[in-house]
């Protein structure tokens, strides 16, 4: 019994060595969950929330989703787990859930896109790595003889009670064949599980070509950049590694020459700001001019056309006063003579005389302030004290002269704000200074005509003080 106890614990010391390649639940949820992840991250393109997110169970992925990612989880949810899992290593973890599980039905279309994504991150996956072995005896000979040794001892112990007989019993030759066997078999395990870390080093460099292919291109990209990068320096070196060329001393300009060369230049810089500034001023003053001389032209234009339609009335008036007078003398050769009647003939002609004044009387208006524009702001046919400031007569409506009222209390309201009541329409060689001054005298009328209902200055009025 002691002996069945003893091999007992060896195959459970020989059963803790074995390397470890089941997966572990953790690791199945966490595969599951990234599948689930990269098949919702294809499955709708407005799921790039998800690339922040990084949930190890299916769990910590739904407290994330949002209701599309939901409703499109129920279909991947529907895939079964298998339930030999625990047997499986990493490559054929990596084939379910990157590659069975996209095939599934149920599954969209565009979420099946990304099982090669799925792939890699699987395959990047740290899964538990296999437990390392007991260390293997060099021979199956040293093996045998440590468990032959435990078997002598067991026997050993077994044989103390019974001290009495000499020769073994049946019962003990069966077990110590029984022994025997067991020991061989472990032997040939250990052998096996000695063998499985070259083939688990065969795998590794199975995939480790893969790594040196691109470590090798690496290295002749490195290697062809190092070429092109020296060629370059080597067409660039000509140009580079030439020394600047100094000027000689012969060629170099003296300091004096240069010095004289900057103040030549100075200077005439100088002349010609001066030259400009100068004919700067010379443009502003005939601009002036011509801005006065167009404003007289404007006064001598509208003046010309007054003075036109005066003339055209005028001849009006006359060839009706002629053509008036030629039939009253008509009227009076026709007439007898001795007859009273003939006395009175010349009263058509004093009437027809008196026609012309009567058709074009002269009108008096009296106007207030001009604004800065030239128009009078009011008009008033009689003095209005306090807004009235210039008389002015007319004979057509259309255009007339003003001057400045001829009355005490307009001359000193005017001067009391002489650039607000006189600026606009009076020009004065001293219109600020009222000091002393009492009256407002006329020199020579001012122009003005009616137009758009308002009366405008054409020409103003020059006056001075008294």
């Amino acid at each position: 019994m002691k002996q069945l106890i003893h091999i007992i614990s060896i195959l459970l010391a020989f059963s803790a060595t074995l390397p470890a390649y089941a997966v572990t639940d953790k690791e199945m949820e966490q595969a599951r969950t990234i599948a689930a992840q990269t098949y919702l991250r294809y499955a709708n393109d407005g799921s790039g929330y998800l690339d922040s997110s990084k949930p190890k169970t299916m769990a910590e992925l739904e407290r994330v989703l949002k209701p599309k990612e939901k409703e499109n989880l129920k279909a991947f949810k529907s895939i079964p787990v298998p339930k030999d899992y625990a047997s499986w290593d990493k490559k054929r973890l990596v084939e379910y859930w990157g590659n069975t599980a996209f095939a599934s039905k149920g599954l969209l279309d565009k979420g099946k896109i990304g099982k090669s994504k799925a792939r890699r991150k699987l395959e990047a996956m740290t899964v538990t790595p296999p437990q390392k072995a007991a260390k293997k005896p060099e021979t199956g000979n040293q093996a045998k003889p440590s468990v032959t040794a435990s078997h002598n001892t067991a026997a050993a112990t077994s044989e103390k009670p019974a001290t009495t007989s000499a020769a073994p019993t049946p019962e003990a030759d069966a077990e110590v064949a029984a022994t025997d066997s067991i020991i061989n078999t472990l032997s040939a395990a250990t052998d096996a599980l000695s063998a499985d870390p070259e083939e688990e080093i065969e795998k590794a460099e199975n995939h480790t070509w893969i790594y040196i292919i691109i470590l090798c291109i690496l290295v002749g990209v490195v290697v062809a950049l190092v070429v092109f990068a020296s060629n370059v320096m080597k067409k660039n070196g000509g140009a580079g590694s030439a020394k600047p060329v100094r000027p000689s001393p012969a060629t170099m300009p003296d300091n004096a020459d240069a010095n004289t060369m900057r103040e030549k230049f100075a200077a005439t810089l100088n002349a010609k700001n001066n030259e400009i500034h100068t004919l700067n001023k010379k443009i502003e003053e005939l601009a002036s001019q011509n801005a006065t001389l167009r404003t007289n032209l404007e006064s001598l234009t509208a003046e010309t056309a007054s003075l036109r339609r005066r003339l055209t009335e005028a001849t009006k008036k006359l060839s009706s006063l002629a053509d008036n007078g030629s039939s009253s003398g008509q009227e009076t050769r026709d007439m007898p003579s001795p007859q009273p009647q003939a006395s009175p003939a010349p009263q058509p002609h004093q009437g027809a005389a008196t026609q012309p004044r009567q058709a074009t009387p002269l009108r008096t208006i009296f106007l207030g302030r001009a604004n800065a524009k030239g128009i009078f702001v009011r008009a008033d046919r009689s003095l209005n004290i306090g807004n009235s400031i210039y008389r002015l007569d007319t004979t057509d409506g259309y255009a007339g002269t003003f001057r400045v009222a001829n009355d005490p209390t307009v001359w000193e309201m005017a001067l009391l704000t002489p650039r607000e009541s006189l600026s606009g329409a009076c020009s004065c060689a001293e219109l600020e200074n009222t000091e002393g001054k009492e009256r407002i005298v006329t020199d020579s009328s001012g122009t003005a005509i009616f137009e758009g209902g308002c009366w405008k200055v054409i020409r103003k009025a020059k006056i001075h003080y008294e």
